[in-house]
């Protein structure tokens, strides 16, 4: 099953990147980079990355039993999912992370899902 749902969101990100050529050639195998989280309760959030050249592009992470899907937002300094309906949120810096989720309601606000979210650095 998870690997279904993880092959769902790595096509949705091949989607993106057929249709924008030029961003599909500046990622390279070096581009795509595997880390796992580690966060409050022992809950392992597993994210792959996908870089264009040196900036962040897309992420795919498991949340709540799905593969989401997410694209680098500039403006708001975090990964938003692709799918507006369902809209996860994970920002990162430096090895730290906060997985959060946004509604699909105008009225809605940003809710913290796992707000201490480590980079597991035991694998490397």
């Amino acid at each position: 099953m998870q690997k279904g749902l993880y092959n769902t969101g790595i096509a949705t990100v091949m989607t993106v990147l057929t249709a924008s050529p030029v961003l599909a050639q500046s990622i390279s195998r070096d581009s795509i980079i595997r880390i796992d989280y580690v966060c409050e309760r022992g809950v392992v959030v597993p994210v792959t990355y996908i870089h264009a050249g040196e900036e962040p592009a897309f992420a795919v992470l498991d949340a709540e039993g799905k593969m989401v899907a997410l694209q680098w937002h500039d403006a708001l300094k975090k990964y938003v999912a692709m799918d507006e309906q369902d809209s996860y949120r994970w920002a990162e810096k430096d090895g730290k992370a906060i997985l959060s989720h946004l509604e699909a309601d105008d009225s809605a606000k940003e809710a913290t899902i796992l707000s201490s979210c480590r980079a597991d650095d035991s694998e490397q």
